[in-house]
């Protein structure tokens, strides 16, 4: 048999399947805002200790910091999580330097528009909240066939409160758990 050959130029450039990082796909002003706050905290993290060197913000005093970007409900197995650290492991982050602070944001700021779209198709009326009848619309256009008492299940699990109203809140809570 003989000897096969190569096929020269039938290959196409095709883009790769790595993402780039989260802090590369957000604006340069949103970065700003985040290594501003960021530098913000550290420093009044470090007010009480004149010679404090340390370049790590406490995870504690980073959620703070996050919610002030407006990504709020955050815990911080979240972020250990993120950075691959999980509670029970011997190597569990407990501060974070200006590089994980702004990779995290930007990821969490980008799961947030994307929640925030989501929120805003279902949101028909745009009343501002998310009620019953816009699960059903939005499974019927899906072509789902989802029972009222799936959709109140699916409704309590996102609202334990009960109302039934979901709000951009509650999206973003979803868009983390199921990492969107």
């Amino acid at each position: 048999m003989p000897p096969k050959h190569k096929r020269r130029g039938t290959r196409r450039n095709t883009c790769s399947n790595e993402m780039a990082p989260p802090e590369d796909l957000i604006h340069d002003s949103r970065r700003q805002e985040i290594l501003q706050v960021f530098q913000e905290a550290l420093q009044r993290s470090r007010s009480g200790a004149e010679e404090y060197v340390d370049t790590e913000l406490p995870l504690s005093d980073a959620r703070k910091a996050l919610k002030k970007l407006q990504l709020e409900g955050i815990k911080t197995e979240e972020i250990q999580r993120y950075f691959g650290s999980d509670e029970d492991d011997d190597n569990k982050i407990d501060s974070i330097d200006a590089d994980m602070f702004l990779r995290f944001s930007a990821a969490m700021t980008l799961q947030k528009e994307k929640s925030d779209k989501a929120f805003q198709l279902m949101d028909g009326g745009e009343k501002g909240l998310v009620l019953i009848e816009d699960l059903q619309r939005v499974a019927a256009d899906l072509g789902e066939d989802l029972s009222e008492e799936d959709l109140h299940e699916m409704m309590d699990f996102v609202d334990p409160s009960g109302e039934g109203l979901l709000s951009p809140k509650h999206f973003f809570k979803i868009a983390r758990q199921v990492n969107l």
